[in-house]
């Protein structure tokens, strides 16, 4: 498990800080990449756009093959990837509140109650970050073997929890074109 965590943290160090040669896909200015690596395995940029979760971010989604299939991209095998760039600086605590409260929003409160303790996990390591500062990037990495690995800006990261239909909870508050873009799609290298 050690080693997944490390080549996670290492993988997010080499492509997050720098822009990659392969990021043609731009949101607000912002360059995003066509593939983001999960262990190894490339991840291909589904979907992207601005969202707002206590700031505006440019999102995208990367998923082991591309879909514009809805139910696909909630049932789709193997690793999935949200990545959310701050275009500018931010409230992490803000971030917290917004992805809760989202997660919140699309589901009964049987379902919330089960997914609190890895919300209340997400919460206080956000708030340890304090500021999520203009250009960083906060990744939530879905593995199948390891839950939700959260990595947010520096060496900010916190082990797998959650589940998958947590993971499926947070993708469902993103907007469409962020899940899944034939445009977006359409950029990436081959």
């Amino acid at each position: 498990m050690k080693t997944i965590w490390a080549a996670t943290a290492i993988a997010l160090a080499t492509t997050v800080g720098a822009v990659s040669a392969n990021a043609a896909v731009k949101v607000d200015g912002v360059p995003l990449m066509q593939t983001a690596p999960a262990n190894g395995v490339p991840l291909l940029i589904n979907g992207a756009g601005t969202v707002d979760l206590g700031g505006k971010m440019a999102a995208a989604v990367y998923l082991p093959q591309n879909t514009t299939s809805a139910s696909d991209i909630m049932t789709m095998p193997g690793a999935k990837s949200i990545r959310l760039t701050a275009l500018s600086n931010m409230s992490a605590v803000s971030f917290a509140k917004a992805l809760e409260a989202g997660v919140k929003k699309g589901t009964s409160a049987a379902q919330y109650a089960s997914f609190k303790p890895a919300m209340d996990a997400f919460s206080k390591q956000l708030a340890s970050v304090k500021q999520i500062p203009k250009g960083e990037t906060v990744e939530m990495l879905f593995e199948p073997a390891n839950g939700i690995v959260l990595m947010g800006p520096g060496a900010h990261i916190i082990p797998g929890t959650g589940n998958a239909e947590l993971y499926q909870a947070m993708l469902r508050m993103l907007p469409a074109g962020v899940l899944s873009s034939a445009a977006v799609q359409k950029q990436n290298v081959s």
